[in-house]
């Protein structure tokens, strides 16, 4: 039971570090003063760390994109591509990733084997 709070700890922090280590990088290279392609690097890092939680993440910027284009509503100039926009944009998927594997997993995984340990009806 030990090991596996242990071990547990263990891959949260290495996933933490991993997720904060691709938005250091991004906040790192981002240069103002022409277009920078880091952000790419900041949604491919996040869409691999938090799959498949963040495929519908990246479903809802590119949602709010066509609605942008389509609309002229300025949903994502808001946060824009810049310090604050790379940091709201990690945070959603930060956010999404942790709630799968910190949350839902565990909580799915204590289910199965209760139901494989014939508990389940307990």
């Amino acid at each position: 039971m030990m090991q596996s709070v242990k071990l547990k700890n263990i891959l949260k922090a290495i996933w933490v570090s991993c997720c904060v280590f691709v938005l250091g990088v991004t906040l790192y290279r981002y240069e103002s003063n022409y277009e920078s392609d880091i952000g790419i690097f900041l949604v491919y890092g996040m869409l691999f760390f938090s799959f498949p939680a963040s495929l519908p993440m990246a479903a809802i910027f590119a949602l709010l994109a066509m609605l942008q284009d389509n609309l002229g509503i300025p949903l994502l100039d808001l946060i824009g591509s810049n310090y604050v926009g790379f940091c709201v944009m990690w945070l959603a998927f930060f956010g999404a990733g942790y709630w799968q594997w910190f949350v839902l997993v565990p909580r799915l995984w204590g289910k199965w084997k209760a139901r494989r340990s014939g508990t389940a009806g307990l």
